[in-house]
């Protein structure tokens, strides 16, 4: 027996079986154009006609269409279609064959390349072990460098089937340490005295003596401030100033690591009038960003974003430098001043960075916490991904297992359902990046598995984002989907997408099961795995979403990835629907 139920005007009444009630929740209230549902043998059909035309393809919606699509699914032998032509992350689909769709990982992975992981073979290894996202810190290394670093990456994801994102992070015009001519760190003890200069050296420096990259420093500095490497992992109290030398007593000991950012607090405030005065994007960032469009990378990370204005005016110049760019930037919140315009940053950013280290040094540590939890929060609400960033395996550095408190800021960053966590000189120069690297991943798997074990789902509000009525449509009927799939219990959700939008919206209702977001563009479905649940397959389709989804049922039990009586539901933003099927 068939069932029906129509949206038409925000008036209309919906009536369902009891059990299916509470499926669906129409809100669209900015017109009285009509939406269809029909409902046959677990198949659903949601259209909408809000863009359509003479010449659309039609989803079927009576129960003799539906039954024909159904057999039209089910005539499609597996062998007929060439399982090549669909890519997938290699990792992913020994996942799923082995594991089934439950085991797959949510939150994303980024880790941060250098010294320790630059080799093909040591990328590869972080690509097996969890790695979405690969970082390229600007402050270290030269753009030859860096260029090799992403060739790698670009030969992986060509040869071994990954989608791994490339993000280059700018260095940013705020105070820090330079190189520290040699050694890759240095560790300073309780009480022994160092130097902190403006001067250039042509000849190997004296012993403890460390560069500063802003020539005002020694006059900004009194004897008695207390400068912070690092957001507060080494201390250091000023005690002399000898023209361009500053001599600074060691009070807290630490490891010192190349271009380490640097704050000095006077009287138990921080001291910042000189770096409000800086601009956000200095004369080397300008060059590192003609670097990365010039590279294509997929992201681009702006430091101590103070405004939204910086973050225009860097979209504006890449899309003058290469009006086929698609790169997202990624505003990094570390300021004060950051948090004071939070919103409209986040608004005119294509996602943001948590970078606690930073941060923590420009506001009271106790007010870190909550800090995160709002910007997590805020962008979520906003539907812009978001990395919580700096320390949060900061000992496996140096040791092979980290500590309890580390795995519970790890947990808690997984429980507030970031995007994305992210590794910086753990997996940059650290002894063991690829155990770090585990430890995230083994973390999230876990808090995911429990989260959604104890039924957890959020009660957040989402705000409505769309700013027109085919958005709206859309952010309507993925709102749904993702109800309905946790409801149902649903296996996957499958998204069919041109840029990205519609799968993005899915992932921020965090459904409980994976969303595999199937794409034709490649450089679209590398950006999509920055986002939280997503699974981005490259994929050709069409706009007939019958023929689309025969080919994918195929594609993908070919490979094994999917098995006859999977419950999925389909979503697209080439024909705005929803269906509902079990696989043939």
């Amino acid at each position: 027996m068939s069932q029906s139920l129509h949206f038409f005007t925000p008036s209309s009444n919906i009536s369902l079986p009891k059990h299916h009630s509470s499926l669906f929740t129409p809100s669209l209230t900015t017109s009285n154009r009509p939406f269809a549902v029909t409902t046959k043998q677990r198949f659903f059909t949601i259209k909408s006609n809000a863009s359509s035309s003479s010449s659309d393809p039609k989803v079927l919606t009576t129960d003799n269409g539906t039954a024909e699509i159904l057999s039209r699914v089910s005539q499609t032998p597996a062998s007929s279609t060439d399982s090549s032509s669909i890519e997938v992350d290699s990792v992913t689909e020994a996942e799923l064959k082995e594991n089934g769709f439950r085991s797959t990982r949510r939150t994303k992975l980024v880790c941060t390349i250098g010294p320790a992981t630059c080799g093909f073979e040591q990328l590869e290894a972080l690509a097996v072990g969890g790695m979405n996202v690969a970082r390229i810190n600007m402050c270290h290394g030269t753009r030859e460098w860096h260029r090799r670093v992403i060739e790698r990456v670009r030969r992986l994801n060509e040869e071994k089937g990954f989608a791994v994102a490339i993000m280059m992070d700018t260095e940013g015009s705020e105070i820090h340490m330079g190189d520290l001519s040699g050694p890759p760190s240095a560790r300073a003890e309780d009480g022994e005295i160092w130097t902190f200069t403006v001067r250039a050296f042509d000849a190997p420096r004296p012993e403890r003596t460390i560069t500063v990259n802003y020539d005002g420093f020694a006059e900004d500095v009194k004897v008695g401030d207390e400068l912070l490497v690092d957001g507060g992992m080494v201390r250091f109290e000023v005690i002399e100033k000898i023209g361009p030398d500053v001599k600074c007593r060691c009070t807290d000991p630490g490891l010192l690591l190349p271009r380490a950012n640097l704050t000095f607090w006077r009287d138990g405030s921080l001291v910042r009038e000189r770096n409000a005065m800086l601009p956000t994007i200095s004369p080397k960032d300008w060059l590192d960003i003609d670097f990365g469009i010039t590279e294509g990378v997929d992201f681009i990370a702006i430091s101590f974003v103070k405004s939204a204005e910086v973050i225009n005016h860097l979209k504006s110049y890449i899309a003058a430098r290469s009006r086929d760019s698609d790169i997202a930037v990624i505003a990094k919140i570390e300021s004060i001043d950051s948090l004071k315009n939070l919103e409209e940053i986040i608004l005119a950013s294509d996602g943001a960075m948590v970078a606690r280290g930073d941060l923590g040094a420009q506001i009271p540590l106790e007010q870190v916490p909550s800090a995160q939890q709002k910007i997590v929060q805020l962008c979520r609400q906003l539907n812009k991904p978001v990395i919580v960033a700096s320390q949060l395996l900061e000992s496996m550095i140096e040791y092979p297992t980290p500590t309890r408190a580390e795995v519970a800021d790890v947990s808690e960053a997984v429980r507030q359902r970031a995007d994305a966590l992210m590794l910086s000189g753990e997996s940059a120069m650290g002894q063991f990046p690829d155990k770090a690297l585990t430890v995230l991943r083994s973390v999230s798997l876990r808090i995911e598995k429990w989260w959604r074990e104890e039924k957890r789902h959020e009660a957040m509000e989402l705000p409505d984002v769309g700013s027109s009525f085919a958005e709206s449509i859309s952010e309507e009927i993925c709102n749904s989907a993702a109800k309905m799939a946790n409801n149902l219990e649903v296996d996957a959700l499958f998204v069919y997408t041109k840029t990205g939008h519609m799968a993005s919206l899915l992932s921020r209702c965090r459904p409980d099961c994976p969303i595999f977001a199937f794409t034709s563009t490649t450089s679209v479905r590398r950006r999509l795995n920055l986002r939280w649940g997503l699974i981005p397959f490259r994929l050709s389709f069409s706009d007939d979403m019958e023929s689309n989804l025969n080919r994918t049922f195929s594609l993908l039990k070919a490979r094994g990835m999917i098995k006859s009586g999977d419950l999925v539901i389909a979503v697209s933003d080439v024909l705005q629907s929803i269906q509902v099927m079990n696989v043939p």
